[in-house]
């Protein structure tokens, strides 16, 4: 299956293209945890994963289409 990945701001370092968009293939099984790891995302970075606008967790199954939004959460004061 196919999804679109899209890391935002300084979190497109670890695209595998080096593009802040990008499609990957998985199994069919897929989680965001093994998405991650596939693309080779550092575990102790901080992230906020959305799958189709929804938050997200490691043992979120993902299906063909599916849109992927990482990004670094916001802080301020």
């Amino acid at each position: 299956m196919m999804v679109n990945v899209r890391l935002l701001g300084y979190l497109t370092k670890y695209s595998p293209t080096g593009k802040e968009t990008f499609k990957l293939e998985l199994d069919p099984e897929a989680t965001i945890g093994w998405l991650l790891g596939k693309i080779r995302f550092p575990p102790d970075v901080e992230k906020i994963v959305l799958v189709n606008g929804y938050q997200s967790s490691h043992a979120t199954h993902l299906a063909d289409g599916d849109e992927v939004f990482i990004f670094a959460p916001a802080a301020g004061g």
